[in-house]
């Protein structure tokens, strides 16, 4: 795939410390996340349920459900971004672990 720009984790960094990054990623039916890359080990909340497509760079893709509380550790490297394909507002609460 050519070059491109790739941009945030998530939709707003919520907090960060030594040890760890937060974020929200909060989509409206329709919205696409930005094309990104998780450079951290991380794991997501999620904060309100829907469905989801992702998009690798690859061009590979899946939908998925996800329902409200899951914990969803995700895939550290890969260059993606994720679609909101159902009728509601969706949310997640990401959490990026650095390590030393």
């Amino acid at each position: 795939m050519s070059e491109r720009q790739l941009g945030d984790v998530g939709t707003e960094m919520q907090w960060e410390d030594e040890h760890v990054k937060t974020w929200d990623l909060v989509l409206v039916p329709g919205q696409s996340s930005d094309w990104h890359q998780h450079a951290r080990p991380y794991v997501f909340i999620v904060t309100r349920p829907g469905r989801l497509k992702a998009e690798y760079d690859d061009g590979t893709s899946s939908e998925r459900d996800y329902t409200l509380g899951e914990i969803v550790q995700g895939q550290c490297g890969s260059i993606h971004r994720v679609t909101n394909v159902g009728d509601e507002l969706y949310s997640n609460s990401i959490v990026e672990i650095k390590q030393d």
